[in-house]
């Protein structure tokens, strides 16, 4: 009989404790953080994406991240580099590709969930300036098939000289259309004759949720046109 109370006793303690292991808090996961990167030459037809993940409270304490499965980029697995500082980056490169409406990354997370990042932005199909001239003192004039910009898009004109002196015009949006009349004021830096240009447009979105975040950027960069810098 006592062999039988003390076999109660010890049954009930373990119970007990159990229940104390299941009632305890579970640590909270930490939140997850994505960079994700997409860039495209259209003059090479190439393709180059990166992500990178952290770990914790905020994006300036958190600590690299990686995934066992690793990520993916357009279905086709990415490469794991170690970069200084311990970030671990996913990449791809590839060319002789062809612009895509819309990119996907995809990783599983710790629970093994399939998370998926989209981004997308219209490219730029042609540019031209009007007659072919930007002028000094009266500006000039804009026209690029695929260049409306929306909200947190923006353009940059690149111009190189003959000596190769890089200048920059900076367009952001969002914008009405697809044509622009860009100032003498945004022009009168650019040095006078014959010059090659080209336009990288770009877009960057940020979301927050509730254990994931991302930034997405996208750079689009056109082929090159010659243009007649005039007073």
């Amino acid at each position: 009989m006592k062999q039988k109370y003390t076999l109660y006793i010890i049954m009930a303690a373990t119970a007990f404790l159990g229940a104390c292991r299941d009632e305890a808090p579970r640590e909270a996961p930490k939140h997850l953080f994505g960079e994700f990167f997409v860039r495209y030459l259209q003059a090479e037809r190439e393709l180059k994406a990166h992500a990178s993940f952290f770990e914790g409270d905020t994006i300036e304490t958190a600590v690299a991240k990686a995934f066992a499965g690793g990520a993916s980029f357009q279905d086709t697995d990415m490469e794991a580099r170690n970069l200084p500082g311990g970030t671990i980056r996913y990449t791809f490169e590839k060319a002789g590709m062809e612009y895509a409406d819309t990119f996907r990354f995809r990783f599983r997370d710790d629970f093994g969930q399939r998370q998926e990042i989209l981004a997308a932005m219209a490219p730029i199909d042609t540019f031209t300036i009007r007659d072919g001239r930007a002028s000094r003192s009266a500006g000039m004039h804009l026209y690029a098939r695929g260049g409306k910009l929306g909200r947190g898009e923006s353009m940059v004109l690149l111009f190189n000289d003959e000596n190769n002196k890089a200048a920059t015009i900076m367009l952001t949006g969002p914008s009405a259309g697809e044509e622009y009349r860009i100032p003498a004021a945004k022009v009168e830096t650019l040095s006078p004759g014959k010059n090659t240009l080209y336009l990288v447009k770009k877009k960057r979105v940020v979301e927050r949720g509730d254990s994931l975040s991302t930034l997405a950027d996208i750079e689009f960069y056109t082929n090159t046109i010659e243009v007649e810098v005039v007073e």
